[in-house]
């Protein structure tokens, strides 16, 4: 076995000769272990076994050599900008005009809001008992609230019983009723057949649908759903690595630009270690441009910073129109969101300065 294994990791390839990626080959020995403790074969560990050595060694060089051939580029689901989202509304893509364009927009803005993963998440939400729950209160703005039942982090089993379920609320949106989920979700539920399953929220599109219901009574299939995004850009005519869990990207990386704390950030996505939530994190196009101006030190940069001088004026401004609407949760919580954005935007620009 210490011959063999090693010279396994050598030689293995797909069924056309080629190479798999250095991540598959570390896989496919993972499973070699497994197969051994199925096996009944506790005494032997090929990753901590001081017998099997040269085959850690082999595995590194082997991953390393895969590695530097430049062939193998781990994708990441890029998270979606302001603009492309507008791309999307006015291609028609994002909105509410038929009963496919709902339910895609349903997808888009439940998956950003909640930041929920890929397509299993969304395939998991049930109609009844619903882990989306509308309140309206007089006198107050409705939200639509989110707790979860289980996920790939909590399965409900033995270790995860003390661990306390997500619970995430996003309000009425008053600025740009477009993207109000609770505008969405309710006129969805309306246009949804009474006989409706309980065991699946999103239903198939009605090929002639009439002005009371749009909808079947069967449930999307998961695979059609986790291809929601990726069908959406294309239609588009967008280019890019854009899936259903680009959504939870974009829900991290657009808190993250705004200054939100990370905790605040983690609560969103559900994340139980800062480790975890730090992967979503990424840099969206206008700090990326940002940053190369200022290494650039060109007239654009000049430009740059007048833009963001004008981003702080328009967040001030619409800062101060929340102070004055009230004291209710929604404004308290744009609010917060306004002066992150702010002092995010001018810790930057005095930084330059």
């Amino acid at each position: 076995l210490r011959y063999w294994v090693p010279k396994f990791v050598m030689e293995v390839r797909k069924v056309d000769g080629s190479h798999y990626p250095p991540n598959i080959v570390y896989q496919l020995c993972c499973g070699l272990a497994r197969a051994l403790k199925s096996a009944h074969r506790v005494d032997i560990d090929i990753f901590n076994d001081s017998r099997f050595v040269c085959f850690r060694s082999v595995l590194d060089a082997r991953m390393k050599e895969l590695k530097a051939t430049g062939k193998f580029e781990v994708r990441q689901a890029a998270p979606i900008s302001e603009d492309v989202e507008e791309v999307l509304w006015q291609k028609g893509v994002l909105g509410d005009s038929c009963p496919q364009t709902l339910v895609d927009s349903l997808v888009f803005y439940l998956g950003l809001y909640f930041a929920l993963r890929s397509g299993t998440e969304h395939r998991q939400l049930r109609h009844s008992p619903s882990q989306l729950q509308l309140q309206e209160n007089p006198g107050t703005v409705p939200y639509l609230q989110y707790i979860e039942d289980v996920s790939k982090t909590n399965h409900g089993g033995i270790k995860d019983r003390k661990k306390v379920p997500k619970s995430v609320v996003q309000y009425a949106n008053t600025n740009d009723p477009r993207k109000c989920i609770v505008r969405m979700y309710k006129l969805y539920c309306e246009k949804s057949p009474k006989d409706r399953p309980d065991d699946a929220f999103y239903l198939k599109p009605l090929q002639k649908p009439t002005e009371d219901c749009w909808y079947q009574n069967r449930p999307i299939g998961h695979n059609l759903l986790a291809g929601t995004v990726k069908r959406m850009c294309g239609k588009a005519g967008i280019n890019g690595y854009y899936t259903n869990h680009s959504l939870r990207a974009t829900a991290a990386t657009r808190l993250f630009e705004a200054g939100v704390d990370e905790q605040l950030i983690m609560l969103r996505t559900g994340h139980s270690t800062s480790s975890g939530v730090s992967s979503y994190k990424r840099v969206g196009e206008k700090l990326k441009g940002i940053m190369s101006d200022v290494l650039n030190k060109g007239n654009d940069t000049c430009k740059r910073e007048k833009l963001m001088e004008d981003e702080v004026e328009e967040v001030e401004t619409k800062k101060s129109t929340a102070v004055c609407t009230g004291t209710g949760g929604q404004e308290n919580a744009h609010v917060l969101h306004l002066e992150s954005a702010s002092n995010f935007t001018i810790n930057f620009i005095s930084n330059k300065n």
